[in-house]
């Protein structure tokens, strides 16, 4: 981990957080009591907490992807290399065998010597023809002896490199289960001190989640009917979801939208399982034939890099990217540009699928890197 985990995390992630940094000023404002001031105040350092604790959470999650990404890998590499191995061993019971057939000729033959060879010739040509023959047999059968030692060292060194890769997948697992249980461990910490807050609060929070939850399902419907436009205008059979030349991916959008509503579930990747945010974009783009990796970071070094001050140059489309302090170097968060200065994301812990508003999370968070192209 980059920072240790805050003392209390707060529920329900980046729904909430949401909820509690969009919370209109005219809801706190008046009247005035030292009551209400003490639940403003109550109110702003929740609002400050989740800010942090809900970036730090997401970068555990996308760390956990990261080593995910590479256990398949790994997994890969071994299955390749056992691939390999049984090739090797192949080849090795092969030339035991013909070793073998040779051996067993030999013997039927009778064992020629060189004496026997000798002393059986009929003329000085057919000396020098027999011992020519007794050459090549035994050139032959030691280079077939070399052939099958060399198999064999192949062999031990394929084992080897199989018995590495298996120690390698271990770490690798044992280090993806640490991450594991430090994000349950933080999602419990986040019910925990949900449940605490004042009754007050609460309906604060649930009363912004709702409003909230009616403008992503106003922005999705917008975008949805935009990007639909632009297909059947350039094409109507588009619509189906391949691929077009005008500017964006409007495609890509419409399928996106599709998965509004599905729940976030850290590691989740399809919508049964549920989609974290580089898990939801990787699995839209692989809809449309595009294999993008598997993290947020890898995505982000992807692609054509739109730069964080060209928001205006955005497309249909365009992965939109936010990283730790506005560092494009921690990367941590990820989604998909719909237009209208809106972007669909899977944005945490007990949320789901939805549209929010990317001119509105530059200006409350400043978190924004820049987008990738592809």
């Amino acid at each position: 981990m980059q920072s240790p985990i805050a003392p209390r995390l707060v529920a329900g992630a980046t729904a909430l957080l949401v909820c509690l940094s969009l919370v209109p000023s005219a809801a706190l404002a008046a009247p005035s009591t030292p009551q209400i001031e003490a639940k403003e105040q109550e109110l702003e350092r929740a609002r400050a907490e989740f800010d942090i604790l809900s970036t730090e959470l997401s970068m555990m999650v996308e760390e956990y992807n990261t080593v995910i990404e590479a256990l398949d890998e790994t997994r890969q590499s071994m299955r390749e290399t056992e691939q390999r191995l049984a090739e090797a061993e192949g080849e090795v019971a092969g030339a035991e065998r013909q070793l073998g057939e040779r051996a067993a000729e030999i013997y039927k033959r009778g064992n020629v010597g060189f004496l026997e060879v000798l002393l059986d010739t009929t003329s000085f040509e057919d000396f020098l023809v027999r011992i020519d023959w007794f050459a090549r047999v035994s050139e032959q059968d030691a280079r077939f002896v070399a052939d099958l030692r060399e198999r064999r060292d192949e062999v031990e060194g394929l084992q080897r490199s199989l018995e590495s890769r298996e120690e390698e997948q271990i770490a690798l697992r044992n280090e993806a289960e640490s991450q594991k249980g430090l994000i349950e461990a933080a999602v419990q910490r986040q019910e925990s001190f949900v449940s605490s807050l004042g009754e007050e609060v609460q309906t604060l929070i649930a009363e912004e989640e709702e409003r909230q939850r009616r403008l992503a399902e106003e922005r999705a419907a917008q975008a949805a009917a935009a990007a639909r436009a632009q297909l059947s205008s350039t094409d109507p059979s588009l619509a189906e979801g391949a691929d077009l030349d005008a500017p964006g991916r409007a495609n890509v959008v419409v399928i996106a939208l599709q998965y509004a509503g599905v729940p976030y579930v850290w590691g989740g990747s399809s919508p049964e399982s549920g989609f974290d945010c580089s898990g939801f974009v990787k699995y839209v783009y692989r809809e449309v034939g595009v294999d993008l990796p598997r993290n947020s970071r890898a995505q982000f070094k992807a692609g054509s890099r739109i730069p964080p001050d060209g928001v205006d140059a955005l497309v249909l489309g365009d992965l939109v990217f936010f990283g730790y302090g506005g560092d494009p170097g921690r990367v941590h968060h990820v989604g998909i540009y719909v237009g209208n200065g809106n972007f669909v994301h899977a944005p945490g812990t007990g949320d789901v699928v939805r549209v929010s508003s990317l001119v509105e999370r530059i200006d409350s968070k400043g978190d924004y890197v820049g987008a990738s192209r592809f």
